[in-house]
């Protein structure tokens, strides 16, 4: 018998949407994975069992068979094929990636049903988060999860898994919150330290700036010029002329619209700026009398 599952028990985020086609290749998209099509039912399932593995726990997936049939299903780190509880009706138990798994077949009388052994589901946007009482929606545990997940990345050097995964809960965070709820703008900053630390300083600082920016729209003047002042000393600490006069150029548009105390900290982005580029200037001058 497969293992079945609680809703309770494997989070909304993410989910992965597989579809079979009638030739019996597989359509597969979802969070960390690039959207393809796989030759088979148990390649789907080894991509899927690879982005669980990554994240050291089950996920949830739907497959859609080429008669329109939907299973509800969750794969592990281990490619063992579950089922979630309450989803689609039943067909015979899924079995293990390595094991056999015809194509499903339309039968004319009530037999059982083939196999499910893909997951796929109409799209991989999460579930909408829950609505707290004033009416917003609120993060959900899966977003903390990943959250704490990407952390763990970042710490062990894999800043590519730690950088897919940031955008992914951005991009998770912005469509199940809003782009500019609270607990997004919170996850879209660790996608910019994150991006900082993967060696994008003027990725991190665009990001940060259109943190900063939304705070301000809000506003939320504290929070904006907290932001504002990380997007800086990261700014600051540029050594590449070149790089930091790109950086630059989405400072001078925030700093214009959060100024600092009087006007200093936009004065002095100005002044770091036109500093920027007359050492570049000079630099270039520099080389061609050379």
């Amino acid at each position: 018998m497969p293992t079945t599952y609680q809703p309770d028990e494997v989070p909304a985020w993410p989910a992965y949407a597989f579809v079979v086609r009638g030739s019996g290749q597989v359509a597969v998209s979802g969070p960390l994975l690039p959207a393809c099509e796989h030759p088979s039912r148990t390649s789907a399932v080894d991509a899927v069992a690879a982005a669980a593995a990554g994240l050291g726990r089950p996920v949830r997936a739907e497959a859609t068979e080429p008669d329109g049939t939907v299973w509800h299903l969750v794969i592990s780190p281990d490619g063992a094929v579950g089922e979630l509880s309450g989803g689609a009706p039943r067909g015979r138990a899924p079995k293990k990636r390595n094991a056999p798994t015809p194509a499903p077949a339309p039968a004319p009388d009530p037999e059982p049903e083939p196999d499910p052994v893909v997951a796929a589901a109409p799209s991989a946007t999460p579930s909408p988060a829950p609505a707290s009482p004033g009416g917003l929606p609120v993060a959900s545990d899966a977003l903390t999860e990943g959250v704490s997940q990407l952390e763990t990345h970042a710490a062990a050097g894999r800043m590519d898994q730690a950088t897919a995964l940031a955008a992914q809960l951005d991009q998770h965070a912005a469509d199940s919150l809003g782009l500019s709820h609270p607990d997004a703008l919170r996850t879209r900053e660790v996608r910019a330290r994150i991006t900082a630390l993967a060696g994008d300083p003027v990725g991190a600082v665009r990001l940060y700036r259109d943190i900063a920016e939304r705070w301000h729209y809000q506003g939320a003047d504290d929070q904006a010029e907290a932001v504002a002042s990380r997007a800086h000393a990261l700014w600051l600490e540029i050594p590449d002329l070149e790089t930091a006069i790109a950086a630059g150029v989405a400072m001078v548009r925030m700093r214009n619209q959060i100024p600092g105390e009087n006007g200093t900290a936009f004065a002095a982005t100005l002044q770091h700026q036109t500093w920027l580029e007359a050492a570049r200037n000079a630099t270039v001058q520099s080389a061609a009398a050379g």
